[in-house]
């Protein structure tokens, strides 16, 4: 287990290095990527909401969301249906945006799983839902 600690330690921070030099001048980092990706594959939801779901807390959904509104990536206002609830949309440009940062995180992907079966990538698949699901527990229990 100390090894597959490591390995993805090491991998995950090489991964941002990489990310961050994809997305250069876009104004978009591996700290609001899953921001933008949650956005685009989930829809507009309130803030708190939104944090949950990337698995971070409210100071930070609310950086990443104030640095996201500044380059026009998405708008915050108040809920249709509840104006008493805010809602973070993407906009136009958001689109855009989470578009690059997933070729920027699927060339990593290429890169680290070079010479990788499909038959074991669909397992490295299957085991990091799990690791997904299991942190979701501990953090929602």
């Amino acid at each position: 287990m100390r090894s597959v600690n490591r390995h993805v330690s090491l991998v995950m921070h090489m991964g941002e290095r990489f990310i961050n030099r994809e997305l250069a001048g876009t104004g978009v980092t591996t700290g609001t990527t899953p921001v933008l990706l949650e956005l685009r594959d989930g829809g507009p939801r309130n803030p708190a909401a939104l944090a949950r779901s990337v698995g971070v807390d409210k100071s930070h959904i609310t950086r990443s969301l104030r640095a996201l509104q500044i380059l026009g990536y998405v708008e915050i206002g108040p809920d249709e249906a509840d104006g008493r609830m805010l809602v973070v949309r993407l906009t136009e440009a958001g689109h855009e945006a989470a578009g690059l940062a997933e070729q920027a995180t699927l060339a990593w992907l290429t890169v680290v799983s070079a010479g990788i079966s499909p038959a074991d990538l669909q397992t490295v698949d299957a085991v990091f839902d799990r690791f997904y699901a299991n942190g979701v527990a501990h953090f929602e229990g």
